[in-house]
């Protein structure tokens, strides 16, 4: 949980890419946040979300070509991300 402004929010971080990838195909938008030198997904909670990942550790199935955009597409996002916060800035 994270407060923001006197209100709690209820969060879902992962590394797992792949599983954000699942996440993002049905509808769960990741925000990327930068935690020492890692980049984090992270999801707003829901029974959605929460179900959604139930459903991903049970072997859950989804188009081959649809998942690999989404994971190329997260894959850019991960990199413009360490770019902005320097982790691969090497001079």
């Amino acid at each position: 949980m994270r407060k923001n402004n006197e209100q709690t929010e209820r969060v879902y971080t992962t590394l797992d890419a792949y599983q954000s990838g699942y996440l993002t195909l049905k509808g769960f938008i990741p925000k990327l946040i930068s935690q020492g030198d890692k980049i984090v997904f992270l999801f707003h909670a829901s029974d959605g979300l929460y179900t959604a990942i139930a459903d991903y550790n049970a072997g859950a199935m989804v188009e081959a070509i649809r998942f690999a955009s989404v994971a190329n597409k997260l894959e850019s996002q991960i990199a413009s991300a360490e770019n902005k916060i320097g982790l691969w800035d090497w001079d």
